[in-house]
């Protein structure tokens, strides 16, 4: 009896688990980064797709491994290649990123017109050792991040 109970607990929690919202939190790995502003935007994990965590007006901020996403949001400061695009409309993409059990890897991609797109940013998180990188598009070397997942608190 004991164990048809514990059997049924493991049955009904583990989708539950697998299924959970993950915050993947980095912080720069120089204290002293003065550059070092974060990932933006946030990514998380939910339901084995990388989300972001940005209002969205339309389109879908969550994406699956070797997928694509597309989503518009309003009001946004963006910059390309280091200049200021102002505040405005804009759509955001990520083109098939790579999420596994190793990596996450993508390029998130901005445009005014949905004719033009600018790549905003590079991120590479090596899910074993917790290390990333994130490029700002023709930066040398990057930006390192020191990651981790954090489970929602409520």
């Amino acid at each position: 009896m004991k164990h048809t109970l514990l059997a049924a607990v493991l049955l009904f929690t583990l989708p539950t688990i697998a299924s959970a919202t993950s915050l993947i939190v980095c912080e720069p790995s120089s204290k002293n980064d003065l550059s070092a502003t974060g990932i933006w935007p946030a990514p998380y994990l939910t339901q084995n797709q990388l989300c972001f965590n940005m209002r969205s007006k339309s389109g879908n901020t969550c994406v699956k491994n070797g997928q694509t996403t597309t989503w518009f949001s309003e009001a946004v400061i963006v910059f390309i290649d280091g200049e200021s695009q102002g505040r405005d409309d804009t759509w955001f993409r990520v083109l098939k990123p790579v999420i596994n059990d190793k990596e996450i890897e993508y390029t998130i991609e901005a445009s005014r017109d949905r004719k033009r797109w600018g790549a905003m940013s590079h991120v590479s998180i090596n899910r074993i050792s917790g290390q990333a990188v994130d490029w700002l598009i023709h930066e040398h070397g990057g930006t390192s991040y020191d990651c981790h997942l954090e489970m929602k608190k409520i």
